[in-house]
């Protein structure tokens, strides 16, 4: 692997780092003696991607709202109340999306738009979903979708969005969420389109039940971090960074 690249956007960085990245945040064993060190750090795996709320593939129950805290956002009781009252339109969501599909075939076919229109129009909408943002609102629904709803924070947007030719997603403080949360999932299937030895490659590092969308955010995560501040696109304000 040595001297071969995976590209996030308009960001990249050594496969061989790639690798250690992903190997490193889902080793389960590490994360739990994390847990309990003095000083210890522990990555979000396996706690975000396996937790069981009881809840079915279509729904969401109250502990699938609080999902976000395992990434290190934690939903305020305002945004709460008001997740609770947009819950049915987040189900209605879920049961438009096959469970199975990918973002890249549903990109390929062009049925992906609507599904982010109908999330990103929760807020935009004339009544702002106050203390919810992109990042608490695609934290909670990816668990749901892993194939298809990507991650999002302010490192995956500081990956896609810049000012240079070699950033898909180009700055526009008039871009509505649902606009950009389309742009963000045609970006994301080309770099999976584009590059599939690597992140085969990436994939073999993690635990078999991921989704390579699951991987993605990792290596986003940590090249969107500390090569550059860049504000949320849209305005984020209530989000922050994960894991």
């Amino acid at each position: 692997m040595s001297g071969e690249t995976v590209r996030v956007g308009g960001r990249s960085v050594a496969l061989d780092q790639a690798t250690q990245w992903i190997r490193q945040y889902f080793d389960a064993e590490a994360n739990r003696a994390a847990a309990v060190a003095a000083k210890g750090r522990p990555y979000a795996f396996p706690v975000y991607d396996r937790m069981d709320t009881g809840s079915g593939p279509n729904e969401l129950n109250d502990g699938d709202l609080l999902a976000p805290m395992l990434l290190n956002v934690a939903p305020k009781l305002h945004a709460v109340l008001n997740l609770q009252a947009v819950r049915p339109d987040l189900e209605a969501v879920l049961a438009a999306i096959p469970p199975r599909l990918t973002l890249q075939d549903a990109v390929a076919s062009g049925v992906h738009a609507e599904p982010l229109r109908r999330i990103g129009g929760l807020l935009d909408g004339p009544a702002p979903l106050r203390g919810v943002g992109g990042t608490i609102l695609m934290k909670i629904m990816h668990r749901k979708r892993p194939l298809f709803l990507p991650l999002y924070d302010t490192q995956v947007y500081a990956c896609y969005c810049g000012p240079g030719a070699q950033y898909p997603i180009k700055n526009s403080p008039q871009r509505t969420w649902a606009e950009f949360l389309r742009l963000l999932g045609d970006a994301v299937a080309r770099d999976l389109d584009e590059q599939p030895d690597t992140w085969k490659t990436l994939m073999r590092c993690a635990p078999d039940d991921l989704s390579v969308l699951r991987v993605l955010d990792v290596v986003a995560w940590n090249l969107g971090g500390g090569l550059g501040v860049h504000t949320p696109e849209p305005a984020d304000l209530n989000d922050g960074p994960e894991q």
